[in-house]
C-alpha cells in the first residue's frame, strides 16, 4: 500500500511539473519527457490522468498555441510509447488530439499572433507573504495560482516596444517574491506596490494574486499598458491592481503617482538601455526619498547582458544617494519555471 501511495505521489509531481512546461509552451525539444513519465510503465491510467489533466479543454481556460500542442504532442507521444507497460497501448484522446492538429494547416500570422502563455505558481506558504498569504486567492482544493499573460513569440512588437513577452529578469522577480522574506518590515497583504516599466506586468500580476494590498504596473509606452489591461483582465480584474502611464524622469514629474504612497518599487529588466538609465534613477530616487518614512525599498532585477551598463547603473545610484545590494540569482533560484538561457540575472535591492 505505501509503495502505492508513493507512485501516486510521484506521477501528482511528475505531471504537475509536465503540465507547468506545457502551459508556459517550453520549446519541447527542450523538455525531458522520459523523466516526467514512469520508466517502463506507462498505462492507460496514466495516460487518462495526463490527458485530462494537461490536454483537454476543461484543463485550463487557456490553452497553447496550436502549433505549439502539435509540436508537444510529437515528442509526447514518442516518449509514452518508448514506456508504454506490457500490452498496453496509446490513449485514444491523446492520439485523436495529434491527429486533429496535424489536420490544421498554420496560418502565415502566427509567428506574429498573441498567444497565451500561463505561468502556474505552486501553492504553499511563501516567506513574502506573511501569516495571511495563502488565504488569498486559493482555489477550494487548494489548486495552484497562475498567471495569464498574452503573449507574442517575436522579441520586438509591431511597434518596436519589448513589452510583448515576459521576459526571463521578470521571473526571476517573481521566484524572488515567492521564495525570499522581503526587505521592508511589511509582508505583501500589506504593502502597496508600484511596477516601474511593467511589460506583460507578469510581475504586477503575481503580487496581485499573493494578495497585495494594492499593485499599480505602469509603464512609458501606452500601447503596452493597453496590453496590461487586457492581461489584468485574463486574470480576473480585481480591486487591488491597477494600470497607468508613466515616463520617468522629469518627464512627467508632476504625477500623481508621485504624491501616493509606496512600500515597495519593482521592475524586472528595466535597466538594458543606457540611454534610460539617468530618468530611471531620477524615478527611484523620487519614490524612494517621498516613502522614506515608510521604509520603502526599490527591488529590481537585472539581466546582465552589459556589464558596463549595469555599472553605470551602479554609479548612478550612489550619485543619488541611494544605498544599494545586490545579489545574484543562483541556478537553484530559477526553480519553477523555465529559462531560455543561463544569461546571469542579479536582484538590486535599493533604499
Amino acid at each position: 500500500m505505501g509503495v502505492q501511495q508513493n507512485e501516486i505521489s510521484l506521477d501528482h509531481d511528475s505531471l504537475a511539473r509536465l503540465k507547468r512546461l506545457y502551459l508556459q509552451s517550453v520549446p519541447a525539444g527542450s523538455i525531458a519527457f522520459d523523466g516526467l513519465v514512469p520508466v517502463g510503465q506507462v498505462d492507460w491510467g496514466f495516460q487518462d490522468h495526463l490527458y485530462n489533466t494537461i490536454l483537454s479543454k476543461d484543463a485550463t481556460a487557456y490553452q497553447p498555441a496550436d502549433s505549439y500542442t502539435r509540436r508537444f504532442l510529437k515528442f509526447l507521444i514518442a516518449c509514452l510509447e518508448r514506456n508504454l507497460a506490457e500490452d498496453e497501448e496509446l490513449h485514444d484522446s491523446i492520439l485523436t488530439l495529434y491527429s486533429n492538429l496535424m489536420s490544421k494547416p498554420d496560418s502565415p500570422s502566427e509567428a506574429t499572433k498573441p498567444t497565451f502563455i500561463t505561468y502556474l505558481v505552486p501553492s504553499g506558504e511563501h516567506p513574502s507573504q506573511g501569516n495571511a498569504g495563502e488565504k488569498r486567492d486559493r482555489g477550494s482544493q487548494g489548486e495552484d495560482k497562475q498567471v495569464v499573460i498574452s503573449e507574442r513569440k517575436s522579441v520586438l512588437s509591431a511597434n518596436g516596444h519589448t513589452g510583448s513577452r515576459t521576459w526571463e529578469a521578470a521571473l526571476a522577480l517573481g521566484e524572488f517574491f515567492l521564495y525570499t522574506p522581503l526587505p521592508v518590515s511589511k509582508p505583501i497583504p500589506q504593502c502597496r506596490i508600484l511596477e516601474l516599466g511593467a511589460g506583460t506586468a507578469f510581475t504586477s500580476i503575481l503580487l496581485s494574486k499573493l494578495g497585495a494590498k494594492y499593485v499599480l504596473a505602469t509603464d512609458g509606452d501606452e500601447g503596452v499598458c493597453d496590453t496590461i489591461w487586457k492581461n489584468i483582465n485574463l486574470n480576473g480584474h480585481q480591486n487591488n491592481i491597477s494600470a497607468s502611464q508613466l515616463l520617468w524622469g522629469a518627464f512627467q514629474e508632476d504625477s500623481s503617482i508621485y504624491t501616493e504612497s509606496w512600500d515597495l518599487i519593482v521592475g524586472g529588466d528595466i535597466t538594458y538601455d543606457t540611454r534610460d538609465l539617468s530618468d530611471l534613477v531620477f524615478t527611484l530616487q523620487r519614490l524612494i526619498m517621498a516613502n522614506r518614512g515608510r521604509g520603502a525599498k526599490a527591488i529590481i532585477s537585472a539581466t546582465v547582458r552589459n556589464e558596463s551598463t549595469l555599472r553605470e547603473f551602479d554609479r548612478g545610484l550612489s550619485a543619488a544617494g541611494l544605498n544599494f545590494k545586490v545579489q545574484k540569482v543562483d541556478e537553484s533560484d530559477r526553480r519553477i519555471w523555465y529559462y531560455e538561457s543561463n544569461t546571469p540575472i542579479q536582484i538590486y535591492i535599493i533604499g
